[in-house]
């Protein structure tokens, strides 16, 4: 035993002495000796290694560009907790960098490594909450990630938002929009408040926190307000504030705007959902309407759709795996196995292969003909599904961290919930899916518990 112990602690020293002699390659530019050395340790499962080589995979150093590739890495040192590949995981998906968009997904891994500390993860998940891009708009909780962002970029987006001030001696801010709904706080006469959004004579607001008071987010009746935003003007397009990937193995240098639209968005071209290079993927300043726009596609499926001009289908679910079949485009196939990142799919002639999950548009089981079904994510480690809306029903099974969920009913603090698998169905606390509200807190103490880790 003791030989054993010696044995994996020498083993696990000598990889680590491996890593950082890529890393010292990386750091002077030598990419091609950093991917011989990491190439090794990131198939043997070392996490540093594999998002190393997911960054030289998507920027072609010292390797061929190779998209899938980066994918590939960056998935499994994300699902290991890497956070830097589950952001720069994150901007591929938002930006639709290489692979098809998917509004959820990013939102899933961006909170994942905001999670961990990330700034530039925090300030990118508050935009599309804000937005309601990929979850459920909260500008409360977009808000409450800006506090984790970094300083200067929360003062860059308030001061790119529309101006309001109080003209009265007091007036109420409310949760919901209307004399009934419940007052959260107060602002007094010329205190100015920042515009998200109008409706229906209501403006709902950002006050700073002031004394050491919290932000709030509410409403306040629009007659209120001296030189309110003009309701009828068309949304403020600004510059947008999003980040580009990771470019160094410490999670610290990231590519700002300007950077991304001659790289990345220049190389993406029809491959964006508006065939525009120069399309802005995010509107960070008056966000009228955006409350009522549906983004995103379900993924959770039975049946997919070819995404990518070519398919390649391999034996196994890997990138060295022999390619037995190619698929052309809007090609339909109907998924049979899942792995981590790979779906294997039925094959014309009875034989089945492995694909590449992101090459593929999938289609949701018994989509409603309505499409009032909203696409999800489970943001707990585990969380159970229930046979009905209550602690007390039955427990059906368990869903996983990121698995994708389709909400067809809500019900209090409960969500019906439809996905792929055994039984299909059921009912999850509200608060373990990804965006959706706060965790119920029944005690002072309950409040610091990291929202997800209950399995309702």
């Amino acid at each position: 035993m003791w030989l054993l112990t010696a044995w994996t602690i020498a083993s696990a020293q000598a990889q680590d002495s491996d890593y950082a002699a890529g890393a010292a390659a990386f750091a002077r530019g030598d990419y091609a000796k950093a991917h011989a050395i990491w190439q090794p340790l990131a198939a043997a499962g070392d996490v540093a290694a594999q998002y190393g080589e997911g960054l030289l995979a998507a920027n072609g150093w010292g390797t061929p560009r190779d998209m899938l590739r980066a994918q590939h890495f960056y998935t499994r040192a994300a699902e290991r907790g890497h956070p830097g590949a589950q952001y720069n995981l994150a901007v591929m998906r938002d930006t639709g960098n290489g692979v098809p968009r998917d509004a959820a997904q990013a939102a899933f891994w961006y909170t994942e490594s905001a999670r961990q500390g990330l700034a530039v993860a925090a300030y990118n998940l508050a935009l599309m909450t804000l937005a309601g891009d990929g979850l459920r708009r909260d500008p409360a909780r977009a808000v409450a990630w800006l506090e984790r962002a970094r300083a200067s970029d929360r003062a860059a987006l308030i001061a790119a938002l529309p101006v309001a001030s109080v003209g009265v001696g007091s007036a109420h801010i409310r949760r919901t929009p209307g004399r009934d709904g419940e007052i959260v706080a107060s602002a007094e006469r010329g205190e100015q408040l920042r515009v998200l959004t109008q409706r229906g004579g209501w403006a709902e607001v950002w006050q700073l926190g002031h004394e050491g008071a919290p932000d709030t987010v509410g409403w306040i009746a629009q007659r209120l307000l001296v030189d309110p935003p003009d309701p009828s003007a068309r949304p403020l397009r600004l510059d947008r504030y999003e980040f580009g990937p990771l470019t160094d193995l410490d999670a610290r240098r990231v590519r700002r705007a300007g950077e991304v639209q001659t790289s990345t968005v220049a190389r993406r071209g029809a491959n964006s959902a508006s065939g525009s290079p120069d399309r802005l993927l995010r509107n960070t300043g008056w966000l009228a309407g955006l409350d009522s726009i549906d983004f995103g596609t379900p993924p959770a499926a039975d049946s997919a759709r070819v995404a990518a001009a070519l398919l390649n289908v391999r034996r196994a679910p890997a990138l060295d795996a022999p390619v037995v079949a190619q698929l052309p485009r809007d090609t339909r196939v109907k998924i049979i196995e899942r792995a981590a990142g790979w779906r294997r799919i039925a094959l014309a002639d009875g034989d089945n292969g492995w694909v590449a999950a992101f090459l593929l548009e999938e289609t949701p089981m018994g989509v409603d003909i309505d499409g009032s079904a909203r696409t999800a994510r489970i943001g707990a480690s585990n969380a159970n599904l229930r046979a009905q809306p209550s602690n007390h029903a039955p427990v059906l099974g368990q869903l996983h961290r990121g698995e994708s969920i389709q909400i067809v009913d809500e019900r209090g603090g409960w969500r019906e919930v439809r996905f792929s698998g055994t039984p299909g169905r059921g009912w999850v606390a509200a608060f373990l899916i990804a965006g959706e509200i706060t965790p119920p807190e029944k005690s002072a103490q309950r409040a610091a518990v990291r929202v997800g880790e209950s399995g309702g």
